[in-house]
């Protein structure tokens, strides 16, 4: 029963806190920190733990492949029928090969430093900084002069730097979406499509996390008992995934991801009280 209710409230903020720009690593370093949570999942052992972090990366994998379909679709058809044709400046193209390329400073990162990186998932205390930090970044967006450049208009060059924006979010406590959707602000990028690339720039990312995760379950069985209660986690994490970038999508339209900067900057306040104030 306990590890049903620890698998439930995981997908629920996997759903939320990976589309929302608050961090989901964040917010689940800070759940498993919690006594209940905590005991819970040393109890599961790690073979079984790692399993929930790979179906948890496919949940969020297929809410953006369901939530972006029609720009996938658009996109992987463009490409191909610009590559056939030899016509290199063809929008889907360059969206395509832009998208590749924001995802490559993360995935190199994430691979070089994939030991490091998992250290800092330890510490509360950084991922309470990097909420406030996060906030900040967040409310940031009410002073940038917003643009109107579309996705297929970015260039390498800022394509690139919009990847390193979503380099730097594998440190827990930063948002991934907050930081390229804020990136793609700075860089002139319309609010829709900074959102857009956002998501479409994940895919790969998330894609390259969920396999790292799954190279190391290799040879570690998993209880039939437990298939049952961790596919009913999936599908609430994609449904509560896909409600959660509505909302997203709607904020981004009204220029107001700001106010998920308040939330992170009292949750990270309130939580370095706390551990100064109690330990």
């Amino acid at each position: 029963m306990e590890i049903t209710i620890v698998l439930f409230v995981l997908a629920v903020v996997q759903g939320i806190a990976e589309f929302l720009p608050v961090s989901s690593s964040g917010h689940l370093v800070l759940f498993e920190n919690i006594d209940f949570f905590h005991s819970t999942i040393h109890a599961m052992g790690e073979g079984l733990f790692l399993y929930i972090n790979v179906m948890l990366h496919v949940a969020t994998l297929v809410a953006i492949l369901i939530f972006l379909r029609k720009d996938l679709v658009k996109l992987v058809t463009g490409f191909f029928r610009a590559l056939m044709a030899r016509n290199f400046s063809d929008p889907d193209l360059r969206s395509a090969v832009y998208i590749v390329i924001a995802s490559v400073p993360a995935g190199i990162i994430g691979i070089l430093f994939h030991d490091a990186i998992e250290s800092l998932f330890s510490s509360p205390t950084l991922v309470f900084f990097m909420l406030i930090v996060n906030g900040f970044i967040l409310l940031s967006t009410k002073i940038i002069t917003i643009k109107n450049r579309q996705i297929e208009e970015m260039g390498m060059m800022r394509a690139l730097i919009i990847g390193f924006f979503q380099a730097i979010a594998i440190i827990p406590g930063i948002s991934r979406s907050g930081m390229t959707i804020t990136g793609g602000f700075l860089l002139g990028m319309e609010p829709e499509h900074s959102a857009r690339f956002s998501f479409l720039m994940a895919i790969p990312v998330i894609l390259g996390a969920g396999l790292l995760e799954s190279v190391k379950m290799l040879g570690r069985g998993v209880p039939s008992g437990f298939v049952l209660p961790m596919t009913g986690a999936v599908v609430v994490a994609i449904i509560v995934a896909l409600l959660s970038l509505k909302l997203l999508f709607a904020m981004v339209k009204r220029i107001r991801i700001d106010v998920f900067g308040y939330y992170t900057i009292l949750t990270g306040s309130v939580g370095l009280a706390a551990v100064y104030l109690f330990r």
